[in-house]
């Protein structure tokens, strides 16, 4: 191997210069400053999101505010919840209104009726919640078009319930008889009273 000119030498020299100079470079600036300010950078970014956000909240509050006082005033609301106080009572007025829905289509199609109810007891613990939920577990011996109708008053009817659970299952029967049969359908219907301590929060 024939030794190096003194032009490739220098030629060696400058580039071992600017691969040290760049190295350089990277250490002390790129990962010491710009590295720490890109991150900074990016936190100022994010806090500025978050300041947006939130003053736009605030901004927001007075009509918040003024929607939740005139929901308070409302006579609808009133009229969404079970009437009562006693809890016990109240199941029992909602699993007659549950009845009640049921028979009024009873004989739709292959018809519909209660085979199983069941009120769930209410939770006994205080609460800050201004309304208390209450709970009655039902079974029915249904085919499809009356469930449907019934599904139908029992959420967009008044006072407001709300399905919780709802399974369907074939009865065992069912395999026996030829033509449209009825189904096995549980159903956990919710609805809510005004809370004892009787305070808006």
């Amino acid at each position: 191997m024939r030794p190096l000119t003194g032009r490739e030498r220098k030629v060696a020299a400058l580039g071992a210069l600017a691969l040290l100079v760049w190295l350089v470079w990277y250490l002390v600036v790129e990962l010491a400053f710009l590295a720490p300010l890109q991150e900074i950078r990016a936190s100022q970014a994010q806090l500025r999101q978050q300041q947006q956000h939130y003053a736009e909240l605030i901004a927001r509050g007075d009509g918040l505010a003024e929607a939740l006082a005139q929901s308070r005033d409302d006579p609808d609301r009133e009229a969404s919840l079970l009437p009562g106080s006693d809890p016990n009572a109240v199941a029992a007025d909602l699993m007659q209104r549950v009845l009640d829905r049921v028979r009024r289509h009873a004989t739709e199609g292959p018809g519909c009726e209660v085979t199983q109810r069941m009120p769930i007891a209410a939770p006994t613990v205080a609460t800050d919640e201004p309304y208390r939920p209450v709970k009655v577990s039902v079974t029915l011996a249904c085919a499809i078009e009356p469930l449907a109708r019934v599904l139908h008053d029992l959420e967009y009817g008044e006072p407001s319930l709300f399905i919780d659970e709802a399974s369907l299952h074939r009865r065992d029967e069912a395999s026996a008889n030829p033509g449209p049969g009825r189904l096995k359908v549980n159903l956990l219907v919710r609805g809510y009273l005004q809370a004892a301590t009787g305070g808006d929060t």
